[in-house]
């Protein structure tokens, strides 16, 4: 077993006292020596070899063929029987990691042939020859530039590794090395991979009770693994691999085929599906990279639960998270220059996108709620379960997050209604008409005090308030800028460009922003990594709808660093998104820390005839 260890190219300094330990555990006579009768009554020949030599079990092997049922545009063959694919709907099966393609009857005659994902040693060659798919590649010949006749027959082949597209006869004028094409700096070659002894600590030698059958050392074993990734990762230098998490129910069927795609993209094991996984397999794969990228498929919900994942994840460096928003609002993603929502465009696109964008820090926000102190709890005084403790997007009190909880109550019960974006954009607007005429949270600002930063803000002067909302991102309701920047601002802004900006930096250095003039309200910038969390007003849901619609913006209170709320009776409250009931507490919010995203660079603006109008 030792042979077998320092032949793959594995730490060994480990494993060896581990070994003597179990070989010391099997030797009831103690003569020395493991006869084969001991081997046997010890259970050894019933442990496969590879957890012997500390590694995962469930580690499946390279080469099998994962399908999926598949409705082809074009004329498409059989790889297996060389066959046209015939029928309506679906006519076949491919493989979602090598593209494959075989009929249904086909399926169980075909061979394993599937790419590589890793190599089970380290001494295996550093460089990648191409893996070649014949068949079913459309378009131009990467080598003479000319077409490839696809319905001749089962013609031409295609690297499942960098692309490449050649005729047959071509192919023996190109290397036999793969450079894994343009997306090499995304891509982790399975050359890199290879997999990973586990940490296992020694036992002392004292403490070992001879007694302990070999069974409940592998029991041990085992239990280790989840904890532990089953691959280590050997950095390529001159690439910034990249991790990609997918929400397969966010966007409807979006997150399905994007899964599909980028395990076709990029290499399977960079790609995870968060809710058959979650995050932590991923995370602790790729936890001793010293620089990659992350990139969350899913909505404002996904993007949080990654974020709160990485928390408790050790990094050599914390890695930059990228989003491809595929969730409703997608408020974090339109403020990150990602977009409203996944438009179909193509993934390659995106993975050029996201080699351009630049690392921009984030604040994040602790929010913590405690009870009034002397007060008992009663049927009335009780509420939801607080779905977060941390603001990544914002946090709201009253009017705005009264609605969405009559939203959010009302699909629970009757789901059936809300099939469409069409229609759930109906049902919120009925329910902000409901809540115009109810008017739930009337005078909220007679039952709420606030502080910034130590300073008690008036919230009776001006007309009266029916929400609060803090704003971490410069995007609420699904791209709508609550804090305000219309073109009257944008025009005071110009004249006052200097003084703001100089008045910016001096503010940086205070400690607090809540007694801050109407004036320095008014020429108050957002930003992401500020450190500065704002606070807006909302008169009522008309309000609300005018915000929403771009024609107003809501009041500003004050821009601070920490926050106190104390209500005096149950409100609705939603936090990112999530609402509930919350009975009367007092509510804290500190800056927690800052995290690396990725900010994608501004689109091109193409000329149109509105653009030159505009002009």
């Amino acid at each position: 077993m030792m042979t077998v260890a320092e032949y793959l190219g594995w730490d060994v300094s480990e494993l060896k006292p581990i070994l003597q330990d179990m070989m010391v555990e099997i030797d009831y006579d103690s003569d020395g020596t493991v006869s084969l009768e001991e081997w046997k009554r010890g259970g050894m020949t019933t442990i496969p070899l590879l957890v012997l030599l500390g590694l995962d079990a469930n580690v499946n092997d390279d080469g099998t063929h994962s399908w999926h049922l598949k409705h082809f545009n074009k004329p498409a063959y059989c790889n297996l029987c060389l066959n046209l694919l015939v029928g309506f709907g679906k006519q076949g099966l491919c493989c979602i990691f090598c593209k494959y393609t075989v009929h249904e009857r086909c399926v169980a005659r075909a061979p394993a042939c599937c790419i590589m994902t890793y190599v089970k040693s380290r001494r295996a060659s550093p460089t990648m020859s191409h893996h070649w798919i014949e068949g079913n590649c459309p378009g131009k010949c990467d080598r003479c530039k000319r077409y490839i006749k696809t319905y001749n027959g089962v013609t031409g082949l295609h690297c499942r590794w960098c692309k490449l597209k050649l005729h047959n006869k071509c192919a023996s004028q190109v290397k036999t090395d793969c450079d894994f094409g343009e997306f090499s700096e995304h891509i982790l070659p399975p050359t890199a991979i290879c997999p990973a002894v586990l940490e296992r600590q020694r036992k002392d030698r004292k403490d070992i009770n001879r007694s302990e059958s070999l069974t409940e050392n592998v029991q041990s074993l085992n239990s280790q693994l989840p904890t532990t990734s089953s691959f280590q990762i050997t950095p390529v230098p001159g690439t910034i691999p990249i991790l990609v998490f997918v929400n397969p129910k966010s966007g409807g069927k979006q997150g399905t085929r994007i899964l599909r795609k980028f395990q076709y993209l990029l290499n399977p094991r960079q790609v995870y599906n968060m809710l058959a996984e979650g995050p932590f397999p991923g995370l602790q794969f790729f936890q001793e990279l010293p620089k990659f990228r992350v990139l969350c498929c899913g909505g404002d919900g996904t993007v949080g639960w990654l974020l709160e994942a990485m928390d408790k994840v050790n990094f050599v460096e914390r890695p930059p998270v990228a989003v491809l928003p595929l969730g409703t609002g997608n408020d974090l993603a339109r403020c990150l220059r990602w977009g409203g929502g996944y438009e179909g465009e193509s993934l390659s696109k995106i993975l050029r996108r996201v080699s351009r964008s630049q690392v921009l820090m984030m604040d994040r926000w602790q929010i913590e709620f405690s009870s009034p102190v002397g007060e008992p709890e009663s049927a009335e005084n009780s509420g939801d379960q607080v779905p977060s403790t941390i603001i990544n997007n914002y946090f709201s009190i009253g009017v705005d997050a009264s609605i969405a909880r009559r939203f959010h109550v009302m699909r629970e019960k009757h789901p059936e209604k809300f099939n469409s974006r069409m229609r759930n954009k109906l049902w919120y607007f009925e329910c902000g008409t409901w809540e115009t005429l109810a008017a739930t949270c009337r005078n909220l600002h007679e039952n709420i005090d606030i502080l910034c930063d130590g300073c008690a803000l008036d919230l009776g002067s001006g007309p009266s308030l029916e929400g609060i909302a803090l704003l971490n991102i410069p995007s609420i309701y699904g791209g709508s800028n609550l804090w305000g920047e219309g073109l009257a601002q944008k025009k005071r802004s110009k004249t006052a460009s200097k003084s703001s900006s100089s008045a910016k930096k001096d503010r940086d250095h205070e400690c607090s922003s809540g007694s801050m003039s109407s004036v320095e309200l008014a020429f108050a910038v957002q930003d992401v990594g500020d450190q500065l969390i704002e606070v807006i007003g909302l008169e009522n849901s008309i309000h609300v709808a005018q915000v929403k619609g771009g024609m107003q913006a809501g009041r500003r209170l004050a821009q601070c660093s920490s926050i106190v709320i104390r209500t005096r009776q149950r409100f609705p409250m939603q936090l990112d998104g999530e609402p509930w009931l919350q009975p009367p507490c007092t509510i804290s919010v500190t800056h927690k820390n800052q995290v690396p995203m990725l900010i994608a660079t501004p689109s091109s603006k193409r000329l149109s005839v509105f653009n030159f109008l505009r002009r």
